[in-house]
C-alpha cells in the first residue's frame, strides 16, 4: 500500500462513500484528453465528435443512462492528477482515461477497480481479441486494469511538395537517422523559406521508441516486468545515440520545437505554415493533420510515413502508446457496473472500428482489423494502415513492451530535463543523461519504498 499517499484517500471514500438508492437515471462521468487547446484557434479536434456519436448510440438503447464526457485536461498527466484530486474531494470520475506510463501509479493508487472484479466471464473473454502485442500491456500480473482504447505509434509526417522542390523524391521519405540529416540539408539549401527542417514534441515517447528499436531497455528488471524498477537506463548507448543525434540535428539548424514540453498540438503550426517540412506526431493525431492540411491555411501534398529508424539494423520495433480507460472506485455497485458496461460497448469492435476510422488511432481488436480490410477501408486510407503494420511488425519482446515505472511522469520529467539541457542549454549528452539516471533511480527508491 502507498502508506503516505493511499490511506487518506482510502479514508475519504469510507468516509463518503456508501450505498445509496438510486434514481431512475443513472448518470455516468467519463473523463478524457480529448478537447480544443489554447493557443491553436487554427486545429479542432474532430476526435471529440466521434466519441460523442458512441456514447449518444449507447444512450438510445439505454434512455435511463446519461453519460457526460468531458476533458478536464489535455495532458494525461494533468488529467490522472484531477482525477485523483476529484476522488480526495469525494466526486470521482467513474471512467478515466490513462496513460499507458500512468499504469503502474494508477494501480498502485488503488483507487480503481480491476476489470476481474466486476466483469462478467463474457466480457472478460472478449479482451481475447485484443491483439496481443497491446493486451499484454496492461496485464499486471494476473489483474486486467485498463481497457485500451486510444492505442497510438509516432508517424512521419512530411509536406511532400517541399520535398519536390528541394529535389527529393516525396514517396521516399528518410526511414533512418543518417536519411533524416541527409534529406534535412537538401531542404534547408533549397531555398524554401524554412525556419527549421523538422518539429517535434518535447517528449520522451519519441526517444523511448528509437531505444526500442535498437532492443535496448528503459528500466532494469526487464523494463519493470519482472519485478519493480529500482534504476533506469537512461546512460545506456542506445539512449546516448539517440540525444546525440538530436544534439547534431539542433546544432546544424534543421530542428527546432516552441520549448514546451508535451505541446503536440503546437508543433503542428510550424509544419502547417510551411516553416517546417518534415514533423513527428502519434499516429491518433492523423484525422486532425489530414484534416489540418486539406484546406486553406494549411493546405499541402500531405506525406505519412512510419517513423525512421536509428540505423539500418534497428528493426525491433515500436512500444504500445496511448491510454485505456479505466473504472474508478468510490461509486455504488449499480453505477459502476453501467460504467464497465459502457468501457466495452465503447470498445466493442463496431466501436473499434468507428474510433479508429474517425481518429487514426489503431484498431485495438482482431475483429476490427479484419472487419477494415474486408470492407477494403485500408486501400480506400492507406495512411491509416501505416502505424497498424508499424505495431504488427515489431517484435513482441520486454523492449517493445515498455516500461512501467511507478512515478513515470517523475522518471520522464528527470529524462526531458537531459534533453532540454542539451538542446537548449548545449551540455554535453552523456553527463545530462548521467545526471538523468541519479535523480530517477533516487525517485524510484523513494516511490518503491511506499509501497509493499
Amino acid at each position: 500500500m502507498l502508506k503516505k499517499i493511499i490511506s487518506p484517500l482510502i479514508l475519504v471514500f469510507l468516509l463518503s462513500f456508501g450505498v445509496a438508492a438510486q434514481d431512475d437515471v443513472i448518470e455516468i462521468t467519463f473523463v478524457h484528453i480529448f478537447g480544443e487547446v489554447e493557443n491553436t484557434e487554427e486545429i479542432t479536434d474532430v476526435r471529440i465528435a466521434v466519441i460523442q456519436e458512441i456514447i449518444d448510440a449507447y444512450m438510445a438503447e439505454h434512455p435511463n443512462v446519461v453519460i457526460t464526457a468531458r476533458s478536464m485536461s489535455t495532458d494525461y498527466v494533468e488529467l490522472f492528477d484531477a482525477a485523483l484530486a476529484a476522488a480526495t474531494q469525494g466526486n470521482p470520475p467513474h471512467i478515466v482515461q490513462v496513460e499507458e506510463g500512468l499504469t503502474q501509479l494508477a494501480a498502485d493508487t488503488q483507487l480503481f477497480v480491476p476489470l476481474n472484479e466486476l466483469a462478467t466471464e463474457e466480457q472478460l473473454a472478449s479482451l481475447s481479441d485484443l491483439l496481443p502485442q497491446i493486451r499484454e500491456y496492461y496485464t499486471i500480473g494476473e489483474e486486467v486494469w485498463g481497457i485500451p482504447w486510444n492505442v497510438s505509434n509516432p508517424l512521419l509526417y512530411y509536406n511532400r511538395d517541399l520535398f519536390v522542390a528541394a529535389g527529393l523524391d516525396p514517396d521516399s521519405p528518410p526511414t533512418t537517422f543518417d536519411e533524416v540529416l541527409q534529406a534535412c540539408e537538401a531542404l534547408m539549401a533549397a531555398d524554401l523559406g524554412l525556419n527549421t527542417c523538422m518539429t517535434w514534441p518535447m517528449v520522451t515517447w519519441f526517444p523511448e521508441q528509437w531505444v526500442a528499436m535498437q532492443g535496448g531497455l528503459i528500466a532494469n528488471n526487464d523494463n519493470g516486468r519482472a519485478a519493480r524498477a529500482t534504476e533506469v537506463y537512461y546512460n545506456s548507448p542506445e539512449m546516448l545515440y539517440v540525444l546525440e543525434w538530436w544534439q547534431e540535428m539542433k546544432e546544424r539548424g534543421f530542428y527546432s520545437y516552441s520549448g514546451s514540453r508535451h505541446n503536440y498540438a503546437g508543433e503542428l503550426i510550424p509544419f502547417g505554415t510551411k516553416r517546417a517540412a518534415m514533423t513527428i506526431n502519434s499516429s491518433g493525431g492523423l484525422s486532425n493533420i489530414m484534416d489540418l492540411t486539406d484546406g486553406p491555411p494549411f493546405q499541402m501534398d500531405l506525406g505519412v510515413a512510419p517513423l525512421f529508424r536509428p540505423n539500418a539494423d534497428s528493426n525491433n520495433g515500436v512500444t504500445v502508446g496511448g491510454a485505456s480507460i479505466w473504472l474508478m472506485g468510490g461509486h455504488p455497485q449499480e453505477e459502476q457496473l453501467v460504467a464497465l458496461d459502457f468501457m466495452f460497448y465503447l470498445t466493442n469492435t463496431e466501436n473499434i472500428v468507428r474510433w479508429a476510422q474517425g481518429s487514426g488511432y489503431l484498431p485495438t481488436r482482431t475483429s476490427s482489423v479484419e472487419q477494415l480490410y474486408d470492407t477494403g477501408w485500408f486501400d480506400e486510407n492507406p495512411f491509416f494502415e501505416i502505424a497498424l503494420n508499424q505495431l504488427l511488425e515489431s517484435e513482441v519482446n520486454i523492449a517493445t513492451a515498455g516500461a512501467i515505472l511507478g512515478p513515470s511522469a517523475e522518471v520522464r520529467g528527470y529524462l526531458l530535463d537531459a534533453f532540454q539541457a542539451v538542446i537548449d542549454g548545449g551540455e554535453e549528452p552523456e553527463a545530462a543523461l548521467a545526471i538523468a539516471k541519479e535523480r530517477a533511480d533516487a525517485e524510484l527508491a523513494d516511490y518503491n519504498s511506499l509501497v509493499e
